[in-house]
């Protein structure tokens, strides 16, 4: 079977090298890179992914292969595309040429603000089938919403999701050259079929990761199992999990990670960015700290709302009607709540904590982050350095969302949602 990672940047070398170092050999990898990236690889030679720590060790794996995804539009910032695509050795055996055909496994690890470009150009390329694995590790929330949204309304063609989020630290240095800086962890859950169609796994969440192993072992021929990919991108993470610490979870408890995750993220990215600063500075601003507090205060209040919401749900059965086009129920058997939750989890956003944190531990989260990463520049300080389209709409601008759907107002989010876009604007101007 062949592994696919979108994304050559930081996280997707890190995998890559990674999933490389693990595979069986009837096994394969490819790395989609853009078209203008593949210049950046240097032919003749075999491409490879050189890995190096913090401590001066440096290791170099390849045997991989090397694909350009195909445009969904062209910019005048990407008329060099053309130009890669022909300047490329004919005869080279290690970059693949379309068509391509379906991908199995899809590890997208692309910033939240190419994910909508990279799958349109993978369904457009006619690239993704049911039967595709996709696992999101893409930064903020909202882009599995998205993704459902613009390409796969239709549940039933729709490919099979697992989301995740990540920890570690990593700093790409060139194309295909990674410092891995710091040792985190990758969590995981997969989103429940909302036909389900495979019952007898998506009852129990947590027990999911084994139960598809002993229950439906894989079968090669994945036009006669469409879980084929699904079971092998499973069992890929678990034998990438002492390399890279990789846990299965809930999705309920995967997505109050994410939520605490964007809280962070919210407070942090912006804050940095607009003071230029490392993650640590903003421990000594008594403004960055008033900030942060009133972002925290504004986070509970949309969790406190959603709970309550949930609640008058569950009890009512409202909400549903506006989902019967994404999540059809015609033909389910009687299902509980817990499996309802499942079922709906990720397009919504409505799995509720439990019990709900107040601000203060929000708070708290928030500066065992900041501590823990004293010494980083955050991402969105790097992207407005280097003139580069924020995260800031999948980060502070989905809390902004998320407030909206529960009635909640945000002002503090707001304002500094809008100062790092002013900025942003500025930084691309000058690049």
């Amino acid at each position: 079977m062949r592994f696919h990672v979108c994304g050559a940047g930081s996280i997707g070398c890190l995998l890559g090298w990674n999933i490389r170092r693990v595979l069986a050999k009837d096994d394969a990898l490819s790395m989609i890179v853009r078209p203008f990236q593949l210049r950046q690889i240097p032919y003749p030679r075999s491409p490879s992914i050189t890995l190096r720590t913090n401590t001066g060790g440096s290791r170099v794996i390849g045997g991989f292969e090397v694909e350009a995804m195909a445009p969904t539009s062209i910019t005048s910032k990407d008329l060099a595309f053309t130009e890669a695509i022909r300047g490329l050795t004919p005869h080279s055996t290690h970059i693949s040429h379309p068509p391509y055909g379906y991908i199995q496994s899809l590890f997208l690890t692309t910033k939240a603000t190419q994910a909508e470009d990279a799958i349109g150009s993978l369904v457009v390329g006619g690239r993704i089938s049911p039967a595709t694995t996709i696992v999101l590790l893409t930064n903020g929330m909202g882009v599995y919403d998205r993704l459902v949204r613009t390409f796969f309304r239709d549940s039933e063609t729709r490919p099979h999701f697992i989301l995740a989020t990540n920890t570690h630290g990593a700093v790409r240095k060139e194309m295909f050259n990674v410092l891995h800086t710091a040792s985190g962890h990758i969590h995981y859950a997969v989103m429940a079929d909302p036909l389900r169609r495979d019952q007898g796994l998506l009852t129990i969440p947590d027990a999911y990761a084994t139960s598809v192993m002993s229950s439906h072992p894989p079968d090669p021929d994945s036009d006669h199992n469409p879980f084929y990919s699904l079971h092998r991108t499973i069992q890929l993470l678990d034998i990438l999990s002492p390399r890279l610490n990789v846990t299965h979870e809930p999705i309920a408890h995967l997505h109050h990670r994410l939520f605490l995750k964007l809280v962070v993220n919210c407070c942090v990215n912006p804050l940095t960015a607009l003071n230029d600063c490392l993650n640590g500075d903003l421990l000594r601003d008594p403004e960055a700290l008033k900030t942060i507090q009133e972002i925290c205060e504004e986070a509970a209040t949309i969790l406190q709302k959603q709970t309550e919401r949930h609640d008058e749900d569950a009890t009512s059965g409202a909400g549903l009607e506006e989902l019967s086009t994404m999540f059809p129920t015609t033909g389910l058997a009687e299902e509980t709540t817990e499996e309802r939750d499942a079922r709906l989890a990720g397009v919504v956003n409505r799995l509720p904590f439990r019990p709900v944190p107040a601000a203060r531990d929000l708070e708290a989260e928030v500066f065992r982050v900041v501590k823990l990463t004293s010494r980083n520049t955050s991402s969105m300080l790097q992207d407005v350095r280097n003139g580069k389209r924020t995260e800031i709409e999948f980060i502070n601008g989905a809390l902004t969302a998320l407030g909206r759907e529960y009635g909640v107002h945000t002002p503090c989010n707001d304002a500094l949602a809008n100062m790092v876009r002013q900025i942003e604007v500025s930084s691309r101007s000058m690049k």
